[in-house]
């Protein structure tokens, strides 16, 4: 039924759920699976007044993509047909833009993320989501 799945991860207890239906599904139905993951940039976070200079942010992200991709990777590897994707931006914008231009067919998303800085700047990821998608999108709490 769904040949292009994508999971948004962020790290989070219902993140790792969300992988782990996604990878169930994908598994099932021999569907191809996307896990992106979506670091917010820099200039976005600046946006709000912040006490942090912008080469330490920069270094925390890019640390921070190392070990989500290291992490990952691992959780993969017995999958034959994943592939992980690391983004920048607003992540609820971010997703549901490449899962238009990837034409996924599902999106499967955790019921709340991290609860970290980027999503108070942000906002509410797996709602944005929900709104604006082109296609289904499952909620796993």
């Amino acid at each position: 039924m769904y040949q292009n799945i994508l999971v948004a991860y962020d790290g989070s207890a219902h993140a790792q759920r969300a992988l782990e239906h996604a990878a169930a599904l994908a598994a099932v139905q021999q569907s191809h699976l996307e896990i992106v993951y979506v670091d917010p940039t820099t200039s976005e976070l600046l946006e709000q007044p912040l006490m942090i200079p912008t080469h330490e942010l920069d270094a925390y992200f890019a640390e921070e993509e190392e070990q989500v991709r290291a992490q990952l990777s691992a959780q993969i590897a017995s999958l034959s047909n994943a592939s992980i994707q690391i983004l920048q931006g607003h992540a609820g914008q971010e997703i549901v833009k490449y899962a238009a231009a990837r034409q996924t067919q599902l999106i499967i998303i955790g019921h709340r993320g991290l609860g970290t800085l980027s999503e108070w700047v942000l906002g509410s990821v797996s709602h944005y989501v929900t709104q604006h998608a082109h296609c289904p999108v499952m909620i796993v709490k």
